[in-house]
């Protein structure tokens, strides 16, 4: 398995550390923090595929972000963003030598339910329950914990989906 931040950059510009990781041929590849132009979701999901082809594909994608604020006032990069607006997004690459198709993406967090998590709502957890060709069930989470400073929210979005998970396993 490999993981790896790779932000807070743009699609164009992480190309080269994503193709880098594929070269390894890891069963799974976690990708946090790309920023996609918005509305480019399943687009930016079938280049990879086509990129990637041993790989299936499943990308969680946040909330608009303006990257013009987020960026201290600079320009916004121009790999791609014609609006100055992009999702932040984790991306797991799953490998079809090893997981079986049909990864079922499953919902950790519904609107309206612990407001203090709503900021990792989208965008920043992907939860996958998978199946190996060998036939063991294998729940796998990408998240990207915009938490990190703030240890007491860390731990409520840890324990909400490990609660989650348990309810899924009945």
């Amino acid at each position: 398995m490999i993981s790896c931040n790779l932000g807070p950059f743009g699609i164009h510009v992480v190309q080269p550390y994503i193709a880098q990781a594929m070269q390894m041929k890891a069963a799974s590849v976690m990708l946090q923090e790309i920023w996609i132009p918005r509305g480019s979701k399943f687009r930016v999901q079938r280049d990879f595929r086509r990129k990637y082809p041993e790989y299936e594909c499943y990308i969680a994608a946040g909330s608009d972000i303006d990257l013009v604020a987020d960026t201290d006032g600079d320009q916004a990069p121009s790999d791609g963003y014609n609006d100055g607006r992009a999702h932040i997004t984790v991306v797991a690459f799953l490998h079809k030598r090893v997981f079986r198709p049909k990864v079922i993406v499953m919902n950790w967090h519904k609107p309206g339910e612990k407001m203090a998590l709503e900021h990792m709502a989208y965008g920043h957890v992907l939860w996958l329950d998978a199946m190996t060709h060998d036939g063991e069930r294998i729940s796998i989470n990408n998240i990207h914990q915009t938490t990190a400073r703030r240890l007491d929210l860390q731990r409520r979005v840890d324990t909400h989906i490990q609660a989650e998970m348990k309810k899924s396993e009945r």
